[in-house]
């Protein structure tokens, strides 16, 4: 009996083509086509489970020029499979300034995923073909004074949910793909919740699987948030409000940043072109820009409404071979939001809410290293907050009580207080907002209120 022959894997490319945007009307469906030069073909769906703006109206145009976004940013999860030299847009109706702000995000969300990969990202990322640009600037959209909150599942989306309930504003949840925590924060809130489904073609993942292509991270951020902007079109808000933190800008080793998507540069710079090319009647921006980690722990401990729900560990949304447990207790997430809530929830709420004490047991003492930079490398490949603020949160509960003579606590605070800077003394400043970004006037006074 002869062995089955290993099918036969694809030849590198030297083109990523932009092929087709597809739509169903009624059901609301997009199809997004794209192909490679040595046969490879897939198709994302996204799935807006709503009927499509009217063809003709301003909130359509507002929706296929998000649309047409979409599909060049979606299109990143693809072109890392090969990382080809060209991208065919095949005529799709750019502006320059477009071009240069997709190779830019590009360029800047797969900074991690080249590093890992040891791949330049030189001489690629050539964007050629596009068609004649739209010579109307892009057109206002009667759109309701409505805000809507992404929600993730984690503690920083639900600080802004209830910034915004305490204000009294007229507020609706969205989330991408609904996990259980997700669902269930939401459920906890009160709030409703619009949801979309994006699907990512089943064959990229065999070839992820198969290991003949490039894997890894992704700007993930940034396609969540042009889903978000063609939903605002669906059902009608003026404001996508994200959570993204200050210290989402340290980069995590020399000049790459895991956060690339989550930064307040591109925050800014998806936020002209949305103004620019999508509608100037829709409003992106992170209402806790101004505040660190620290101080969103602060905030979250207000309230125990979703002590029993939320999680900000990544494992709790993988695509694949999820456990549904809500926390690991074993990842660089998990450690750091254990020992941020440390600074303000007492042992008892805080076991009740991980399962166990993270700061108790010395099987975590090399993870904590890392988040504080003691044990010489980087920071972690993940959504964590500035070395110097592990560092002040642990030299903050050095002396408290209930944490002093704690494993992780014992072991860290006598090299951190011999360590420059002074960490015990940047801990006010992580709890002082710093306003920048763009949060409008409105939001600002309503954070400042809550403050």
């Amino acid at each position: 009996m002869t062995e089955a022959a290993t099918p036969a894997q694809p030849a590198a490319p030297e083109t990523f083509r932009f092929v087709k945007m597809r739509f169903d009307e009624d059901a609301g469906g997009v199809w997004l086509d794209y192909a490679f030069d040595n046969g490879a073909e897939f198709t994302e769906t996204i799935d807006f489970a709503a009927r499509l703006p009217a063809i003709g109206t301003p909130a359509r145009h507002g929706f296929d020029a998000a649309i047409r976004s979409l599909f060049v940013m979606a299109g990143v999860s693809y072109y890392k499979a090969w990382l080809p030299p060209t991208l065919d847009l095949d005529g799709l109706p750019l502006a320059e300034d477009e071009i240069a702000f997709f190779a830019e995000v590009y360029r800047e969300g797969l900074g991690e995923f080249a590093m890992r990969n040891g791949l330049s990202l030189d001489g690629r990322l050539r964007f050629v073909n596009a068609g004649a640009a739209d010579p109307e600037p892009a057109a206002p959209v009667d759109l309701p004074d409505r805000s809507a909150v992404l929600i993730g599942g984690g503690k920083d989306s639900l600080v802004t949910l209830e910034v915004l309930r305490a204000s009294g504003g007229d507020i609706e949840l969205f989330c991408v793909n609904p996990r259980e925590p997700m669902i269930d924060s939401a459920t906890a809130s009160g709030v409703p919740m619009a949801t979309v489904k994006r699907s990512l073609d089943p064959h990229l993942f065999e070839l992820n699987a198969s290991g003949s292509v490039y894997n890894g991270h992704v700007p993930i951020t940034a396609i969540v948030s042009l889903i978000a902007v063609a939903a605002a079109f669906v059902h009608g808000w003026s404001n996508i409000v994200l959570s993204n933190e200050r210290s989402a800008d340290e980069p995590t080793v020399d000049d790459v940043n895991h956060q690339y998507s989550k930064s307040s540069a591109f925050e800014a710079r998806f936020a002209d072109h949305v103004a620019m090319h999508i509608s100037p009647s829709l409003r992106y921006f992170s209402l806790l820009r101004p505040l660190s980690e620290l101080h969103i722990a602060q905030l979250f401990a207000k309230t125990d409404r979703y002590d029993r729900v939320f999680t900000s560990c990544n494992k709790a949304f993988r695509i694949l071979e999820r456990t549904g447990e809500r926390w690991c207790l074993d990842c660089a997430k998990c450690r750091f939001t254990f020992l941020m809530m440390a600074t303000v929830m007492p042992p008892e709420r805080l076991i009740g809410v991980f399962g166990a004490n993270l700061l108790d047991n010395a099987d975590q003492l090399g993870g904590y290293e890392e988040l504080t930079a003691l044990d010489g490398a980087h920071k972690p490949w993940d959504c964590v907050g500035e070395f110097l603020e592990s560092r002040a949160a642990i030299m903050r509960i050095a002396d408290h009580p209930d944490w002093r003579d704690t494993a992780i606590v014992r072991a860290l605070a006598p090299r951190i207080a011999a360590t420059p800077p002074d960490a015990l003394a940047a801990y006010d400043d992580f709890l002082t907002p710093q306003w920048q970004g763009r949060v409008p006037a409105q939001f600002r006074k309503a954070l400042d209120g809550y403050l």
